[in-house]
């Protein structure tokens, strides 16, 4: 399959974002921020480059294949085709800018998906979807933009915690019963003790 059909199989998985009704802040978003954080960092480690604290700071630190450097680099699809095509598609809310991280996020996924099947990223299998929980999030409804070396998430001020949080499961039943259940931002302890409540139900 060429890389053009793969990319339009990629752009209608994305149509389901314009269905989305609400917008408001719930806590399985910044959970699943958390895990993107500590699987980016893994995915660092084992590519040789640390530099967590660019992670607020610096656009490049997120794009793995900058990392990986892979003779097919040229290829991959630009930030600024997909805004265009998600423009036409009713998406208008993407742009390019110093702040706006949610088409950046987008265009790493659809990358991932479209060259997962590589040598350089199939190596490292056993590591997993570094962006799957970005697109999950935009799917749930979630906004994510940088104000003041700070991501911010549905106007939720992202503080940036270790990079050894685990989410159980990224499942929309679990996220829907952690977002039923917590009244405040869950660490890990609890988060642990909601899957284990979950899984006796």
């Amino acid at each position: 399959m060429n890389i053009t059909r793969k990319y339009n199989i990629e752009l209608e998985k994305l149509s389901i974002i314009k269905t989305i009704e609400k917008r408001e802040f719930s806590f399985s978003k910044i959970l699943l921020f958390r895990e993107y954080q500590s699987r980016l960092y893994n995915w660092k480690l084992a590519l040789k480059f640390d530099g967590n604290d660019f992670f607020n700071k610096r656009k490049s630190y997120h794009n793995l294949f900058l990392d990986i450097n892979p003779p097919w680099f040229n290829e991959l699809i630009t930030e600024e085709k997909l805004i265009m095509d998600l423009n036409n598609m009713g998406l208008d809310y993407f742009y390019v800018g110093p702040r706006e991280y949610m088409s950046l996020f987008l265009t790493l996924f659809v990358n991932w998906e479209i060259f997962k099947s590589e040598k350089e990223i199939k190596d490292l299998s056993i590591l997993p979807h570094p962006y799957e929980t970005l697109f999950i999030l935009l799917k749930r409804g979630g906004l994510i933009y940088r104000s003041d070396n700070k991501f911010v998430i549905n106007d939720i001020t992202y503080l940036k915690y270790d990079n050894q949080f685990v989410l159980p499961s990224i499942a929309d039943n679990f996220l829907d019963f952690v977002d039923s259940k917590c009244s405040d931002f869950p660490n890990q302890e609890k988060v642990n003790e909601l899957w284990e409540e979950y899984n006796s139900l």
